[in-house]
């Protein structure tokens, strides 16, 4: 056991919080107690599930635990263990949101605006401009 705040791992006993026994570190001085994990064997089965195939809804159900813990616990293992893939191939840009973002935004009632998109030669994400000229 080590300690949670400066790592050190020599320590004393020092007393009794709710049943649990409290420590203090003799390098910083912190107090804390051992933690145990109640929840390990839930989550491993909740994320085993989840893996299979059944819904966030349906493990709640099984474990009486809300659909949003299981989420929670599916995204922390995600971060912990998965890379996020770097893209591949080509990038496929949807404008159907951006021209109804922009026809909205655009005082004329009546008439033709002319909108135009601009692809640069390498199409990466987030490089895509809207231009809308004026009259």
């Amino acid at each position: 056991m080590k300690c949670p705040k400066c790592g050190n791992q020599h320590y004393v006993k020092a007393g009794f919080n709710h049943n649990s026994q409290r420590y203090k570190c003799k390098n910083c001085k912190y107090q804390f107690t051992q933690t145990k994990d109640k929840n390990a064997t839930k989550r491993a089965f909740a994320l085993y599930l989840y893996v299979v195939g059944l819904s966030m809804n349906a493990i709640g159900r099984m474990l009486k635990v809300e659909p949003s813990t299981i989420l929670y616990w599916v995204k922390n293992f995600a971060l912990r263990t998965c890379e996020k893939p770097a893209p591949q191939g080509e990038v496929i840009i949807e404008l159907d949101e951006m021209w109804h973002f922009l026809r909205s935004k655009t005082k004329a009632k009546s008439g033709s605006v002319r909108r135009t998109v601009e692809l640069p030669e390498s199409l990466l994400i987030g490089n895509a401009e809207t231009e809308v000229p004026k009259r």
